[in-house]
């Protein structure tokens, strides 16, 4: 069997540019986990509302802007965490391969959030 020089075998396969970047699918793909926190947090915000609404029969004070801001605040957290890693990993070597990256970080990121909204759902059904 013949046996590849180290340098040659790994030169190659970096130099690549028809392969997705794990690190940058990873920073793409904290993007839409960004996204889908947001979703949750809005979902619950507006059912927290409801809530309220059907057990006191008016708003709840301050509209529950609290729990709203939180919520926000940590989204965003995630968001800058992914601007930043998406700038530290800069762009794909051309314009398809990024589209490519992007549906990767999708599907990456389809089962956390999954398990958020599920979660969210999970929240507002027990509290009925």
């Amino acid at each position: 069997m013949a046996h590849l020089p180290t340098d040659t075998f790994f030169g190659a396969f970096l130099d690549m540019p028809d392969f997705p970047s794990g690190v940058r699918v990873f920073a793409k793909s904290l993007h839409w986990l960004a996204a889908g926190w947001f979703v949750a947090v809005v979902w619950l915000w507006v059912a927290m509302l409801r809530q309220h609404m059907l057990r006191r029969g008016g708003m709840p004070p301050d509209y529950a802007l609290a729990s709203l801001i939180q919520g926000f605040v940590s989204a965003a957290a995630l968001e800058m965490l992914a601007l930043w890693c998406v700038r530290a990993t800069g762009k794909a070597p051309n314009r398809p391969l990024e589209r490519r990256e992007w549906h990767h970080a999708f599907w990456w990121s389809a089962f956390p959030n999954l398990m958020l909204i599920g979660t969210a759902y999970l929240l507002i059904l027990s509290s009925r």
